[in-house]
């Protein structure tokens, strides 16, 4: 689960500030939103295959245990089963996340991560804005959500892992 703090985004001096991150507005070539799903497919896939394996280990153990433990077995597949519908339900109630995604000359940069997808829209609207205009100045405060949120995603340079699921 990401954890959010506070950042400051701040132009200022022809100077995108995002917390400690410094950006030269004369370097940023674009800024854009992502958006980033939970894997609420694949967390279904993962509980289907969970349910069908439970049931099936239940249905060996009423066969081949003995009366009482066969039916300790039965309790048992009871609450695991119960224990998959309450994992699939954290799973799909995951929040949907949108990066704020900072391209200069090098590499995309994800400049931060929140669940609000109207501030992202007008902060890349702003970003732009202030390329255009050398007075440009401002300050906002964002829950930013930090720790691995979505896919990794790594195709530059050396080290060169492609996409990583999470």
């Amino acid at each position: 689960m990401a954890k959010s703090v506070v950042t400051d985004v701040t132009v200022s001096r022809r100077v995108l500030w995002i917390g400690a991150e410094a950006y030269p507005l004369s370097n940023i070539a674009r800024a854009t939103t992502v958006k980033v799903d939970p894997p609420r497919g694949q967390a279904i896939a993962r509980f289907m295959k969970s349910v069908v394996t439970v049931i099936i280990l239940a249905v060996v153990a009423l066969v081949v245990l003995p009366n009482g433990y066969s039916d300790a077995a039965v309790l048992g597949a009871l609450v695991l089963l119960g224990l998959l519908v309450v994992q699939l339900g954290g799973a799909i109630l995951q929040k949907t996340y949108y990066a704020l995604v900072i391209e200069t000359a090098g590499s995309p940069n994800t400049a931060l991560v929140t669940n609000d997808l109207a501030l992202v829209h007008d902060l890349v609207r702003v970003i732009m804005e202030a390329i255009d205009n050398p007075q440009a100045s401002f300050h906002q405060q964002v829950n930013n959500y930090i720790g691995q949120i979505g896919d990794s995603i790594n195709v530059f340079g050396r080290g060169n892992t492609g996409k990583v699921g999470n």
